[in-house]
């Protein structure tokens, strides 16, 4: 799979976990790849639609263990 691929799953998962888990829509913008090649964590960017206002956050998903989604955060 490549970088797109693993961008785009792992935006997928990254709005579905909110949405799920957190009740939050989240709404996914870019990703971004962490560390070196070896590492296997992206940090997805983008915001949460909540009372009508957009609040940046980002979901840290850790594609090497099965897109686990390994925490979120407001930016």
């Amino acid at each position: 799979m490549d970088k797109k691929e693993v961008g785009e799953l792992a935006s997928e998962v990254a709005a579905t976990y909110m949405k799920d888990e957190k009740n939050i829509k989240f709404v996914p913008k870019d990703v971004e790849f962490l560390g070196r090649e070896d590492l296997s964590t992206v940090m997805v960017h983008g915001y949460s639609e909540e009372n009508d206002k957009k609040v940046e956050m980002s979901v840290t998903v850790d594609y090497g263990d099965d897109y686990r989604v390994t925490g979120y955060g407001h930016n």
